[in-house]
């Protein structure tokens, strides 16, 4: 209590994240290694993180995804023995060249629930 006055509590859960201008959760700069897998696939292929939200990533890599590919994500190194609480699934939702001199594909996924 403040000056008598009840403080409204709020619950970490009820929380969102801040959103930009389109209503799209704020996205926040990365540039960081991840690997991917198609799901229910193996081998880990290499990629580099360029921004992330709550709601997905954007990222690039040598290998070219499909749209609607489900693929699992991880930031740890390989390593690092595979904890498999450190993945996230998503599903590509974009995938663009970038441009000129750079020519590298992007991948826009969305985290699965």
């Amino acid at each position: 209590m403040v000056d008598g006055e009840d403080m409204e509590k709020v619950e970490p859960s009820a929380v969102e994240e801040p959103r930009n201008k389109s209503g799209r959760a704020a996205r926040h700069e990365l540039h960081i290694p991840l690997r991917y897998r198609l799901e229910g696939q193996e081998d880990w292929a290499p990629g580099e993180a360029i921004n992330m939200s709550e709601s997905g990533l954007l990222f690039t890599s040598d290998r070219l995804l499909e749209i609607d590919d489900r693929v699992q994500i991880t930031f740890q190194n390989i390593d690092t023995p595979q904890v498999k609480s450190s993945t996230r699934l998503a599903r590509v939702v974009r995938r663009t060249l970038s441009n000129w001199p750079e020519t590298r594909v992007k991948f826009g996924a969305r985290f699965c629930s």
